[in-house]
């Protein structure tokens, strides 16, 4: 559309130029046999004359006698002036620069190989993608959407054209790469699939909307096929309720033998909340708190002092025995759950909590007819139907609606109706986190988040350097070298919170965990430090330290 607005524009400016020009060459013939000077009065001599005019370039060989001759000879070069920056310019020479700096790229460099061509961007693999670049792993985009292909080029490897077209596949160098990732719709994705097993056997990854079209993708030709919402749904259920399966831990993260770092929720009624984090019945469990989140501020290392409360998000190191004991703690004895969104993640995380004996209550738009749940119909963002569905006596309230806006709203209106509930919501772009947490979510559960995740533990299975936590957060492990400026230095010492604003969680010691840290803990050279913080943070410590 633009184009052609352009187009239309540039021919405007052309047909008044010429216009302009034929008027001119008519006063001008005029003028000449008025003066008697027929023999100059001629066509080609009056557009000669006009444009030499026009332009300001005035060879003088032709000149008006009269004193109206001179007064037109000024009138033309004035208005010649007036029509090249108003007309001219902006109508033929601007766009012309403007479509030469809009020109998309259709082939990538041909040096590119082993790269991992990903088709269709979007919120699902714009962290991956940011990821992949930091890095330094090569991978290019396909992207078919024009607007979102120019939004990208200049900053990721693109190729503006359509990924289920064989010449376009060619020109992404198909041919040498590593792996292919596809992220439209399930229709277009089988598409696309299936062209790129005409001409390559390459690894296929296909991210799937709804899980019922998984076989079909497969049988197109996917080598895995990905559902991040049906994850997330299986991840805000065992976030919620600690009945879903013994010694299950959403996140977690392994550190290193037995140990691993997982999140632990502080629900309303819970034994945890207002005890301090130095509290025996907490030291108790075994379990080592590296850090706690409260409405997504994170504060790494908390003081014994600190109290917990309902909404808090512990992050804590330990083994699956401990971290059960902790998250037991955690959970409280009310447990009435409201979810508010029975699409894709909705339905997952509910069919988990009724499987688990949980009987949620679930509000949606759709009449839903089942016996499994209590059904209230309406709008997730309307107060009276939330009151309806009983929010105020709710301890849990998952918002899982498709549309951040609406995500958001839900969330203000939840959090006012019921000040002491565990809200989590669902953001769908990683743009929303911040609001949702603003608008009084206790933990937000990103579905970018989570398919950026797992498509990175794809792409680096054998990378224990960086792993992803939470969207601002990461986790790296750090070699102490013989000759590291940290060896034989105490940890109060190096200042790394003050200094860096990230903290050492654990550390592997020949074998064995160190996990009570204090600022008189040694690093020792052979130690492995567990690093949590935000990446600038990292990178900032990594200047200092090296890379380990």
């Amino acid at each position: 559309m633009a184009d052609s607005i352009d187009a239309r524009s540039a021919a405007r400016a052309v047909v008044l130029a010429i216009l302009i020009v034929a008027v001119y060459s008519a006063i001008y013939m005029i003028l000449m046999r008025y003066e008697g000077r027929a023999e100059l009065a001629d066509p080609v001599n009056a557009v000669y004359w006009v444009i030499m005019t026009m332009t300001t370039v005035g060879y003088g060989d032709i000149v008006f006698r009269s004193h109206v001759g001179h007064i037109f000879s000024i009138v033309v070069s004035l208005s010649g002036i007036v029509m090249v920056f108003a007309f001219v310019l902006p109508g033929l020479v601007t766009p012309w620069f403007e479509h030469l700096g809009r020109e998309l790229p259709e082939r990538v460099p041909e040096w590119l190989s082993d790269h991992i061509l990903i088709c269709g961007y979007g919120p699902m693999v714009e962290r991956l993608t940011e990821r992949l670049d930091e890095m330094g792993i090569q991978f290019a985009i396909i992207e078919s959407r024009e607007s979102v292909a120019r939004s990208i080029f200049k900053k990721y490897t693109t190729v503006w054209g359509d990924p289920s077209d064989v010449q376009v596949l060619r020109n992404a160098n198909i041919s040498t790469a590593r792996m292919v990732m596809v992220n439209y719709t399930d229709e277009v994705n089988a598409d696309i699939v299936l062209t790129v097993r005409e001409v390559s056997g390459v690894e296929i990854i296909a991210m799937v909307e709804d899980l019922r079209h998984s076989r079909f993708l497969s049988y197109a030709g996917a080598s895995r096929v990905l559902s991040p919402k049906t994850m997330l749904g299986t991840f805000v259920a065992q976030i919620s309720a600690p009945s879903c399966g013994e010694c299950v831990f959403p996140g977690a993260v392994q550190l290193f033998g037995t140990l691993s770092l997982a999140e632990v929720p502080v629900f309303p009624g819970s034994s945890l909340a207002g005890r301090a984090v130095s509290d025996p019945l907490l030291i108790e469990t075994g379990a080592v708190v590296a850090g706690i989140w409260k409405r997504g501020e994170f504060t790494p290392r908390p003081p014994g002092d600190v109290l917990l409360s309902s909404g808090t998000v512990v992050l804590a190191v330990g083994d699956s025995e401990q971290l059960m004991r902790l998250r037991l703690l955690g959970a409280g004895d009310e447990r009435r759950f409201l979810v508010i969104g029975y699409g894709d993640v909705g339905q997952r995380l509910v069919r988990l909590l009724c499987e688990h004996g949980i009987r949620p209550v679930v509000v949606d738009r759709r009449d839903l007819a089942t016996d499994r749940f209590e059904h209230i119909r309406g709008d997730g963002y309307s107060e009276d139907v939330l009151v309806k569905a009983g929010i105020r006596e709710a301890s849990c309230i998952m918002v899982m609606l498709n549309n951040d806006h609406d995500a958001i709203y839900s969330t203000l209106v939840a959090r006012n109706l019921n000040p002491d509930a565990f809200i989590i919501s669902r953001a769908n772009h990683l743009i929303s986190t911040e609001k949702l947490y603003r608008a009084g979510a206790d933990y937000v559960a990103s579905v970018p988040l989570v398919a950026s995740k797992m498509l990175l533990n794809i792409v680096t299975p054998e990378s224990e350097d960086l792993t992803i936590l939470y969207e601002g957060l990461e986790l790296r492990r750090y070699s102490v070298r013989r000759r590291s400026p940290m060896a034989h230095r105490a940890l109060r010492e190096l200042a790394l919170i003050e200094r860096f604003g990230c903290s050492v969680v654990a550390i592997d010691r020949a074998g064995d965990a160190v996990l009570s840290l204090s600022g008189d803990t040694e690093i020792l050279p052979g130690d492995v430090l567990i690093l949590l913080g935000p990446p600038g943070s990292m990178d900032r410590f990594s200047r200092v330290f090296g890379s380990g």
